[in-house]
Order: C-alpha cells, then sequence, then structure tokens
C-alpha cells in the first residue's frame, strides 16, 4: 500500500476580533490530525482497516467530536493510499499569530483547545478587556450618548442591544490613552497558554516520530534597534529594523528524545508572544516582557526557559545593549499582516519520510470582494489618513508572495524536466560501470570505484560546462567556510563582519591556488589530485547535501513506480526505511553548520582571527583589507581550516554513504529497484552538472511543488447561505465588532468550525486523488454527519445562537437534495 503525507504549512491572518472565527478554523485543524495520527498509530494494517477513533480514544472525553469523521475519511482512503496529514509549520500576525501560538502548542504536545473555547466567548468582550480606569461612567462624555444612539439606531442599524450599549461604553472611554487593558489581556494569554495543561505523558504528540513543528510570530518593535548596513558611499550608515519574528520550535527526534519550546516551562513566552503579536496599535498599550514577568510572579510560576527564549529571540537586540525586557512591541501585523516568507523559507529543505503533498493553507477571515467594488467619491482628510496608516498596509494583496510561490513551482518543474529527460543517457553510463550482477550483494568497495570511475566520466565528458559547475561550486563553498566563520563569531549573516570574513577567505582560497585550471580531476584515484580537487573534497558540504535530496527524489520516485509491473513485490516499508537513512545523514550534514558542532578550540582561534568589528574605513576599502588581512595571518587561516576540516570530516560522510549502497540485500531489495537506487547514486555527478548551475540560488530541497489553499468564508460552498464574509458578525467596526456582542462571538465560532470542516476535507480528499462525484465514498454525507456533530456539541455553549443553530441544521438537511440535482445536472451536461 502507497504511503503519503499530506504536509501543511499554516499561514494565519490578522483580523482583530476575527480571533474567534480563526480560533474555530484551529480547533478542526487540530481535530483532523489529531485522527491521523490515531489512525497511522494502528500498526496492524488489517486492524486499522476495520478501525474507529473512539476505540482507541477515550468516549467520555468532551474534546472529542468531528475527530470520528475525519479518522473514517482518512480510513477509507487508505484502502487505495495511506494518507497522513501533517502540520509542521504554522506562521501567524496578530489575530492569527494568537490562534497559530495555541495550535502550535496543541500539536507539539497533543493537548486539547476545548478550554479556550470559553476564553474567547466570554472574555474576548470589551467590558472585560476595557481598562478600569478608562471605563466610561454613566456621564462621561454623555454628550455623545445623543449621537451614538442616532447612528446605532439610523444609519448603522444596529439592532442588538448589546452591541449598541457596549458601543456607547467603548466611543465614551478614554481619549487620547489605550483603552483596552494591556495586563489583562496578558493574563488571558497566559491563562489560555496553561489552561491547555502539560501533556499526559512526556513523548505526547500529535508530529510523527523524526518529525518537527516550526512556529513564526511577527511582532513590530516600536522603538527598533540599530542595524549596521553596507552601502558604497558610506561604507556603512545606520538604520532602524522594526520588523521582529519569535520563533519556536518542536523537535520529535527518531530514538524518542524531545525538544520543545511549547512546555509549560515556557509559558511565559508564548503568552508573551500571544499578547505582543496582537497589540493592536490604539487599542492595547505595547506589550514588554516586563509585563509577562509581572504575570508569571503573580501566578507564582518559575520561567527557567527566559534566558534561553531571550538569547535566541533577541540577540540582534543584546547585541545593540538593547534590553528586551523593557522594549516595546505592537501588532505584528502592522509591517507584517501575511507572514507568507517566513513558512515558505521554512518549508525548503524539511524531511519527508514518505511521498509528500506539500501544501501551503493560509487563514483569510475576511478576503477581498469576489467582484470589485464601485468607485466611491473621494475619501475625506480622516478616511485617507487611517488609509494610509492601517487599512491600506495591513490589507496589502499577497500576490508577491504566491508568485514567488508560482515562480518556485515553475523551477521544480523545470529541474524535473532536466532531470528525467537525462536519466536514460545517465542510465545507460552507468549501467556500463555495474557489471556485478545485481542479484548478489556489491562490496562497498566496489562501490566507491565506480564512483570514481563515474567523477571521472563526468570531467571528461561534461565539456565546456564542467569548468562553470566547478567555478560555481568552489564560490559556494567558500561562502560556506565563510558563513560558517561568522556563525563561530557570533555575528550576524549580513553584518559588515560577514563582508570582511567573505572578501578574507576568498583571497586566501586564491592564495592557496584553490582555483579551477582544467588540471587534476575530482575524487580520482591513482593520481596526485589537483588543489581545488581536494579543496571540495574537505569543505564541499552542499555536494554532499544536494545528493542526499537526490536520492530522496529517488525514493519518491520509486512509490510512484510500485504500481509498474516490472516492481511488483516491492515493499513500501523497505523504501521508507532507506528514505530515512538518508535523512540521518542529512541531518548529520545540517548539524556540521551549526556552531555548536565545533570545538571549543575552533571557536577559540575564530576568536583570536577577528576579535573586533571592521571599521568604515575597512569596508570602503575590503579588497585591500583583505589582502593585508591574509599577508598577515595566512599561517593563522591555514591552521583554521586544518582544523574545520578535520571536524567536518566530509571524506567519512562520503564513504557511509558507500556502505550503506553496498548493504542494500537481494533478499528484500527487487532487483530493479536496488538498480534505481545504485543508477542515482552513482549517476548523481551527471545530474548536478546539470541542475546545481538552475537551482544554486537557492537552498538544497526536495523538488516538490508547493500548492496553495485558502480557508475563507468564500471558500466554504456547502453551507449555503452561510458563507462569505457577511457571513461573519465580526468583520463590522474594522474587525472590532466581535468585541462588542457575545451572540457575534457565538457566530463566528461556530462558522469557524464549520467552514473550516468543509475546507479540510476538501483538502483531504483532493491530495488522495478523491473525486466525490466519482468514488465510493460519501463525502457529502460524511460532511453532513460533521456538521450535525458541531452543532449538537456546540449548542450547549452558544446560548444565543438558538436561531442560527436552527437555521444551519435545516440547510444541512438540504445538502442532499443538492448534490443529487447537481449530480443529475452532470451526468446531462455529459451525456
Amino acid at each position: 500500500m502507497r504511503e503519503k503525507e499530506l504536509r501543511i504549512a499554516l499561514v494565519c491572518f490578522g483580523g482583530v476580533s476575527l480571533a474567534v472565527y480563526m480560533h474555530g478554523i484551529s480547533k478542526e485543524i487540530l481535530k483532523l490530525v489529531r485522527a491521523s495520527s490515531a489512525l497511522h498509530g494502528i500498526a496492524d494494517r488489517g486492524k486499522r482497516a476495520k478501525a474507529a477513533f473512539l476505540d482507541e480514544a477515550d468516549p467520555e472525553n468532551r474534546e472529542y467530536d468531528t475527530e470520528s469523521v475525519y479518522f473514517e475519511l482518512l480510513r477509507e482512503i487508505g484502502r487505495r493510499v495511506e494518507l497522513r496529514v501533517v502540520v509542521d509549520i504554522i506562521a501567524g500576525a496578530s489575530a492569527g499569530g494568537i490562534n497559530g501560538t495555541m495550535l502550535a502548542r496543541a500539536l507539539s504536545h497533543d493537548l486539547p483547545l476545548g478550554p479556550l473555547r470559553n476564553l474567547w466567548l466570554d472574555n474576548a468582550d470589551v467590558t472585560v478587556l476595557l481598562s478600569p480606569e478608562a471605563k466610561a461612567r454613566a456621564w462621561s462624555k454623555w454628550f455623545l450618548k445623543p449621537f451614538i444612539w442616532g447612528a446605532a439606531h439610523g444609519m448603522l442599524k444596529i439592532r442588538d442591544a448589546e452591541v449598541r450599549r457596549n458601543m456607547s461604553l467603548f466611543l465614551r472611554s478614554r481619549w487620547f490613552k489605550p483603552p483596552l487593558d494591556g495586563g489583562v489581556m496578558a493574563r488571558l494569554m497566559y491563562d489560555a497558554i496553561t489552561a491547555m495543561g502539560a501533556p499526559k505523558r512526556p513523548t505526547a504528540s500529535l508530529l510523527p516520530s523524526g518529525h518537527s513543528l516550526d512556529l513564526f510570530v511577527t511582532l513590530t518593535d516600536y522603538h527598533g534597534y540599530h542595524q549596521l548596513v553596507q552601502i558604497h558611499d558610506p561604507p556603512l550608515i545606520h538604520e532602524l529594523e522594526h520588523h521582529h519574528v519569535l520563533h519556536f520550535g518542536y523537535r520529535r527526534k527518531a530514538n524518542g528524545d524531545v525538544e520543545s519550546d511549547f512546555g509549560l516551562d515556557n509559558a511565559p513566552a508564548l503568552a508573551f508572544a500571544a499578547r505582543a503579536t496582537s497589540s493592536f496599535p490604539g487599542a492595547f498599550p505595547p506589550a514588554r516582557i516586563a509585563e509577562i514577568d509581572e504575570v508569571a510572579a503573580e501566578r507564582g510560576d518559575a520561567w527557567p526557559r527566559r534566558p534561553d527564549f531571550l538569547a535566541r529571540n533577541f540577540s540582534r537586540h543584546q547585541r545593540a545593549d538593547l534590553n528586551p525586557a523593557a522594549c516595546s512591541f505592537i501588532d505584528g501585523s502592522v509591517l507584517n499582516n501575511r507572514p507568507f516568507h517566513e513558512a515558505i523559507t521554512a518549508i525548503h529543505g524539511r524531511p519527508a519520510y514518505r511521498q509528500v503533498d506539500r501544501r501551503l493553507v493560509y487563514i483569510e477571515p475576511d478576503p477581498a470582494p469576489e467582484v470589485s467594488p464601485p468607485q466611491r467619491r473621494t475619501p475625506g482628510f480622516f478616511a485617507t489618513l487611517r488609509g494610509a496608516i492601517s487599512d491600506i498596509p495591513r490589507a496589502q494583496p499577497v500576490t508577491d508572495e504566491l508568485s514567488r510561490v508560482n515562480a518556485f513551482n515553475e523551477e521544480v518543474r523545470r529541474v524535473r524536466d532536466i532531470i528525467d529527460g537525462a536519466r536514460p543517457q545517465i542510465s545507460v553510463l552507468v549501467d556500463k560501470l555495474i557489471t556485478v550482477p545485481l542479484e548478489q550483494r556489491t562490496p562497498a568497495d566496489q562501490i566507491r570505484l565506480w564512483r570514481e570511475q563515474v567523477n571521472a566520466h563526468v570531467l571528461r565528458d561534461a565539456g565546456f560546462a564542467y569548468a562553470g559547475y566547478v567555478r560555481l561550486k568552489l564560490a559556494s563553498v567558500r561562502s560556506f567556510l565563510a558563513q560558517l566563520i561568522v556563525t563561530l563569531r557570533g555575528a550576524p549573516a549580513q553584518s559588515p563582519l560577514a563582508r570582511v570574513v567573505a572578501e578574507v577567505i576568498d583571497v586566501w582560497a586564491m592564495r592557496k591556488g584553490f582555483d579551477y585550471d582544467e588540471t587534476g580531476a575530482e575524487e580520482t584515484t591513482g593520481t596526485e589530485l589537483a588543489p581545488w580537487a581536494k579543496f571540495l573534497l574537505a569543505f564541499d558540504v552542499g555536494y554532499r547535501e544536494r545528493r542526499l535530496h537526490f536520492l530522496v527524489e529517488g525514493q519518491n520516485r520509486l512509490y510512484q513506480l510500485l504500481d509498474d509491473a516490472r516492481f511488483e513485490g516491492l515493499d513500501p516499508l523497505v523504501v521508507d526505511r532507506l528514505k530515512r537513512e538518508f535523512y540521518a545523514r542529512l541531518d548529520a550534514l545540517r548539524r556540521r553548520q551549526t556552531a555548536s558542532y565545533y570545538s571549543a578550540k575552533s571557536f577559540g582561534v575564530v576568536a583570536r582571527l577577528f576579535p573586533d568589528m571592521p571599521t568604515a574605513a575597512d569596508i570602503k576599502h575590503v579588497e585591500q583589507f583583505a589582502k593585508k588581512f591574509v599577508d598577515r595571518h595566512q599561517a593563522d587561516l591555514d591552521s583554521l581550516m586544518d582544523a574545520l576540516s578535520t571536524e567536518l570530516a566530509l571524506d567519512a560522510s562520503t564513504r557511509d554513504l558507500d556502505d550503506l549502497m553496498a548493504k542494500l540485500s537481494p533478499a528484500t531489495w527487487h532487483p530493479d529497484a536496488r538498480r534505481e537506487v545504485l543508477v542515482n547514486y552513482l549517476g548523481f555527478p551527471f545530474w548536478d552538472v546539470l541542475s546545481f548551475p538552475v537551482t544554486s540560488a537557492r537552498e538544497p530541497g526536495e523538488l516538490n511543488e508547493i500548492l496553495i489553499d485558502r480557508i475563507s468564508p468564500q471558500d466554504a460552498r456547502s453551507l449555503q447561505g452561510f458563507d462569505g464574509a457577511a457571513s461573519l458578525k465580526g468583520v463590522g467596526f474594522g474587525h472590532f465588532a466581535g468585541f462588542l456582542s457575545r451572540s457575534y462571538r457565538e457566530n463566528d465560532y461556530l462558522l469557524g468550525r464549520l467552514h473550516a470542516l468543509d475546507r479540510l476535507i476538501d483538502i483531504v480528499c483532493d491530495s488522495a486523488g478523491i473525486d466525490p462525484r466519482h468514488d465510493s465514498i460519501d463525502v457529502t454525507g460524511l460532511k453532513q454527519r460533521a456538521f450535525t456533530l458541531i452543532l449538537d456539541v456546540e449548542a450547549p455553549h452558544l446560548p444565543h445562537s438558538t436561531d442560527l443553530i436552527a437555521a444551519l441544521r435545516a440547510c444541512i438537511g438540504r445538502m442532499a437534495g443538492r448534490t443529487e440535482a447537481a449530480g443529475s445536472g452532470q451526468q446531462g451536461r455529459h451525456g
């Protein structure tokens, strides 16, 4: 049975009170992942095919409802393809940052989101959030009451008495100071984090073994921090950086060990992220870490992870001699309301132990209308100011980021075409070398000899392309060494020191003769290697990384060939196991690119070589500075490179791969599949000559396209009459309306769950290749059952939504009739 992973990178936009709608969506995402985890936790596939969610779960647990429907859908899909759903990247801003933080903690440690329902419904209210000294009294700004009453009854036509009352309370609150209480918000966020509780056991998680989850939360540093920027003249200038991103991670290693930023020992950091990212300008005062320190002290809680949190997320502040605890942060959506960049960057190079379908799913609670609005009259003075300062920047379209994804997908298709087009010719070249029958084991020494012979063929046969290819690799290696030294020095990647180090490494390498001169051959035997070849053997981490990614792609290709008659009998688990071996070695290579991998001796040498930051004069004449530096420190640089080469031990990593190839047992590996693996391994130098010049500008990773899906009111089509942005109540008053009415929040929370379920089932079916019109799975029936489950479970908690729930039940009852009518029309058109 083919196995496949639906890997979701989730992006959550801002939306102020529409956070309640996004909470409903987050809850459904958690339930889908929980159902998938439960299904694939059943090792016996025969048992899995007949299982139900509550067979393994506590039927009395009130957290569970739609999990059973997702479980059934994935179980039925499993008769064709074993589809596992994993959320491994979350990026959020403002209200989306709050929900992303809570969801990431729940996914990492298999925790409930149920306790947060009352947080939103009861406390996301202006009467709770208003600062006590800001609340209007009976006679506060009494002169506004007639205007507010007239506007509410007349132009605004507000029928909800609670909305009218709270609107008056809010508008008559204090002016020229934030009316909402930052301390109250901080306590609510802290209580939300802690209310989710601790995991049932230390390793409890909804992420599969060997996977990780990354959370990115955007903030805006109000005062900013100085950053040196290099230009031509003057060579160094100071700029203020206000954009800030907090990063939290969870990693579940294959051996069972867990590294997590989402435990209760880091609850204050998570609460700060939620509080700071949603600090809407003018409504809340800026957030400070000191504020969270006070909340933790009130609760009597320690914060043992505080130093680590500050070191990893505020290193630039600390280098600028700024105390992060005293800095002021405002809403993350001010500068970055749609954090696609963080999510897309995190996607590249992530491991996938099975065939993967990568989706970028973004939640947009208030999307642009499908039809352009009519031209209105010229905006007035205040409307123009508000649009320029707040509304337009926060609502910038996602076109640029999505266009980048489309460009990436085009590059993936182009590289795949290059690889597939060259495969027949490269296979013939490699086959000429493989003289040993593949029905028997091949010694590692034989594989090593074949690999060296292929490298010699590439050097001889690639022609003019080879010179450019090698020079590009040499430049890549010099860049790697410069970045490594800057990392060991603890300096930013874009700092002036990084520029100087890069120039120094270039000069040093040229003087050592590490430039391609068309003599020697890489990894040949029996002759003395040219200096440039030795340099690549010692430091070309990128080549090894690309080779491992290529081998992983080869395993993905084998998944596609499982249905081929000539591969009959090939066990997908064998493919999985080898893929895991490749990823283990890829992980080892990546560790070689981190500072923690290297010895104190190497740190000391780097610190002695580069004790000071370069001056403006050094940068102005950086080429001359680098030459003089190498003149003075040639011996020290040689010593450092020898030490780094020894610690990298890349030659040993290559021999390890030779040994792994030699262990492919003919007893478990189909001969043709084994040949595919060996052709990929031995023939990689040919493919690298073709593809590296095309892909050198980006990080290496698997050649998977990133498909984009949206969850919004416009996209949930099953519940006609309860879709579209007009179905949400929180969109009013600039997305603040949800703070004015409990019934508004109930409406949006409930529709968030329903809309998410509708879209998530569609996404799962699309990933599995299920067509609801033709497949035997009754997708509409599953949706009806799940919608009804949600209404049944939520009704007792939504006392103000009796009429809404009744109308939704009637709409759900009409779904089957609409489906049958659509099916008849489809048959008529095709007939």
